[in-house]
């Protein structure tokens, strides 16, 4: 069923999820330019990052769009594009309190190692651990892994890199991070 743009406009948001379920793309458009405001609105108040909140409005619509054929509507599109957005930011700040927990357990290891010999010790100790436990990691874990914290990447250019969907690089991230906690924890 080929469509235009204004016809698509006149469309309640349940008929054009059910065209986008037969992969209509201007259905798709227009959910797109419906809530792309509202999303990043949301997201900018809540990450004051333009960046972050582009990437995670971004990871919002793909993972709708790759989920399009077994997608239910249970409450209104933006209820459910609100919680999501939600999910993504908490997710985004716990991520942030890991790299901060360890930025500043590194800068301080290295505070201290000019005058001591200990945290220099204790600095190699911590770093062997975490780079075997990292090393235990499932192959494309450890690489998702590596791309987000190394490199900085996010998760959509770790996708791309990785050519995997951005919620498996999620599910491997969380997956990393559970790991990491529990056996770093166990050291």
């Amino acid at each position: 069923m080929t469509m235009t743009h204004n016809c698509c406009q006149q469309l309640s948001d349940r008929q054009l999820l059910d065209l986008i379920k037969e992969d209509n793309k201007k259905a798709f458009e227009e959910i797109y330019n419906r809530y792309w405001n509202f999303l990043m609105q949301m997201a900018l108040k809540h990450l004051q990052s333009k960046q972050k909140a582009e990437d995670i409005v971004q990871e919002i619509f793909i993972s709708f769009y790759n989920r399009r054929h077994e997608f239910e509507l249970t409450v209104s599109l933006r209820a459910y594009f609100a919680q999501a957005l939600k999910f993504k930011v908490m997710n985004e700040f716990r991520s942030q309190v890991v790299r901060d927990t360890y930025t500043k357990h590194i800068r301080y290891v290295y505070a201290c190692s000019g005058h001591t010999t200990y945290p220099i010790c204790e600095t190699k100790e911590l770093a062997y651990h975490i780079n075997r436990s990292i090393n235990l990691l499932p192959e494309k874990c450890r690489q998702a892994f590596l791309l987000s914290r190394s490199e900085d990447l996010s998760y959509k250019d770790i996708s791309g890199q990785l050519n995997i969907s951005v919620s498996t690089v999620e599910k491997h991230i969380s997956k990393a991070l559970k790991f990491l906690k529990t056996n770093l924890c166990l050291q």
